[in-house]
């Protein structure tokens, strides 16, 4: 029995923000109905970014206590009747840009020097890793030793943990590592985060200072891709517009001498 995390990443349908909001307001607590799982919170991309190539504008994390026996009530919930068979989610969701996967916990929690904060209130940075297959069998190990104790010293970081796909899935997937961190201090951690290479010259530079992503070091030709979603609170809908003055009553014709 392994915990985890379902994690979906989610765009509403072009021009239709509304029913998309409508629509999730519903498939959170759906989601919470089912055995297993033991929480669910919602984040909304922040304004500011760590990597500025695109990505969701919508994140939702579900804490599970049995990532098998909870992907299996997944799919006899949403009407997946083979292990092959993919989900789809309705109109209201844009099924082009969906990711949904369910992760399993690789590591333990670790603490960091921030402060904490209520987790309704958390930042989290979420760190997609993309990872070849000649480092793959020692990814795990070496990403505890060259990141994840490294990223727990920066300052207003929480905790931060790391996921690796499960084999039982309801989408195919993408990305089979997934790092998060908590903080309190979502957008002053900005100013200290690593940013992530995204061309030739980052990427020599950042292997210029790291030896783990030189060639033959633990963690050669792996990527990741770092945002920050903060709580997500749906905005008040504006006030109707205000009432059309009357017209004024017309002047009375002049009387006849």
């Amino acid at each position: 029995m392994a915990e985890g995390a379902f994690i979906a990443l989610t765009d509403p349908p072009a021009k239709k923000d509304e029913a998309y909001h409508d629509w999730y307001a519903g498939f959170v607590p759906m989601v919470m109905e089912i055995p297993g799982v033991l929480s669910g919170r919602r984040y909304s991309l922040a304004p500011d970014q760590i990597d500025t190539r695109p990505v969701n504008l919508f994140l939702t994390i579900f804490e599970l206590d049995d990532v098998e026996a909870v992907r299996h009530r997944f799919a006899e919930r949403f009407g997946l009747r083979t292990a092959t068979e993919m989900l789809r989610l309705g109109e209201g969701v844009d099924q082009q840009t969906i990711m949904t996967t369910f992760f399993e916990k690789v590591s333990d929690k670790f603490a960091g020097p921030g402060p904490e904060a209520p987790l309704d209130q958390q930042s989290i940075i979420v760190s997609l890793l993309s990872v070849p297959l000649e480092i793959f069998p020692g990814f795990i190990a070496a990403y505890h030793e060259n990141r994840l104790a490294e990223r727990m010293t920066r300052p207003g970081v929480i905790s931060g943990q790391l996921y690796q796909k499960s084999q039982h899935q309801v989408q195919n997937t993408i990305y089979p590592f997934i790092a998060l961190y908590h903080s309190g201090q979502g957008q002053e951690l900005l100013s200290t985060w690593p940013k992530p290479p995204t061309n030739w010259k980052s990427i020599a530079a950042a292997r210029e200072t790291d030896p783990s992503l030189r060639q033959g070091g633990a963690l050669y030709n792996s990527a990741n891709r770092d945002f920050l979603y903060v709580p997500y609170v749906r905005p008040e809908p504006p006030p109707p517009p205000a009432p059309k003055a009357a017209a004024p009553a017309p002047a009375p014709a002049p009387k006849a001498e």
